[in-house]
């Protein structure tokens, strides 16, 4: 149908008293839009500009330059590789998003279906998610100590622990440090996604899985033939998020390894967080919040056409189901 609504008496469908409700609309309005403004736009465009510049505001490529060459020479100034906390942060994404994404399908399914256990599953998976990130940290760091219960729990089982794991615990060996780490990232992973997944497979008519049933069709058919199409759209749009972090997932690095980065704990997280943090006070001659927001420029940009690409093929894997 074809407006016949005259320009400029877009009011002309609103009440006299609801015109008079348009300020205070406006006003509340106002106040989001203005912190978008001020901390979305006007932050991140500066961040993005501090890249093309030099330590004196004026334009430069210097601080593209540096980063290209800690690529080049896998290291820069401070002895840091960029190559190993990117193989990192991919590492502790593909732990993540990938084989704990995986398992997350069948147990937030399992949740949903109030299996035996499934409340305790609930609770002690959430826990993590409701304690503080540097609480939990400090925790974890004790069970993993020389006399934690997570190391004599190993040595009861004998496992065979480096001398400096057994002197100093699991976080103080090289050998043993980023791979208890990967260990608890793939077990907390499990819950990832668990509340919105859940949420989803909730909204599946039970008819549809009665019918399945009826037609002989096991837990796993279920699960992947019948249930994940019916959620497609959640899953698709949760692994959409997970890709925009594929080279920049960080596993709080800087509180497991007391900032140091010791034994290998690091990660781009980290990397950018102590360029930041603990070297603005070095004097070298580095401009180092250039060097931060260029390395953020490239990883974006490297980042972006494989969230559009994935965002394509996730879109022709499977047609929405309606229901």
């Amino acid at each position: 149908m074809i407006s016949t609504q005259k320009k400029g008496k877009w009011f002309a469908n609103y009440s006299k008293k609801e015109i008079k409700k348009f300020p205070f609309v406006y006003l509340i309005l106002a106040i989001p839009t203005i912190q978008i403004i001020i901390f979305f736009f006007y932050v991140n465009f500066s961040a993005i500009a501090m890249g093309f510049q030099n330590e004196y505001g004026e334009w430069s490529l210097e601080s593209f330059t540096r980063v290209f060459d800690a690529f080049k020479n896998h290291g820069d100034s401070k002895g840091y590789d960029p190559w190993e906390m990117i193989w990192k942060s991919f590492a502790i994404w593909g732990n993540i998003n990938v084989i704990g994404f995986i398992i997350s399908i069948l147990t937030s399914y399992i949740l949903t279906k109030h299996m035996i256990g499934s409340k305790a599953f609930r609770l002690v998976y959430y826990i993590p998610s409701i304690v503080g990130p540097v609480i939990f940290s400090i925790v974890m760091k004790e069970m993993y100590a020389y006399n934690g219960i997570v190391t004599e729990l190993l040595k009861k089982l004998g496992v065979d622990l480096p001398p400096l794991a057994l002197r100093n615990g699991l976080l103080g060996a090289e050998e043993t440090a980023f791979s208890t780490l990967m260990v608890q990232v793939f077990i907390l992973s499990i819950a990832g996604g668990n509340m919105i997944m859940a949420g989803a497979y909730m909204k599946v008519p039970e008819e549809i899985f009665e019918s399945a049933k009826l037609e002989g069709c096991g837990f796993f058919r279920e699960t992947f033939q019948i249930a994940v199409p019916c959620i497609w759209p959640t899953i698709s749009t949760l692994i959409i998020f997970s890709l925009c972090s594929i080279f920049t997932s960080d596993y709080s690095m800087y509180l497991y390894s007391n900032g140091s980065g010791a034994n290998g704990m690091v990660s781009v997280g980290f990397y950018l967080y102590r360029y930041q943090v603990a070297l603005t006070t070095v004097s070298d001659g580095t401009y180092i919040y250039g060097y931060i927001s260029a390395f953020g420029i490239i990883i974006t940009l490297v980042t972006l056409p494989i969230v559009l690409l994935g965002r394509k093929l996730l879109a022709k894997m499977q047609e929405p189901v309606e229901f």
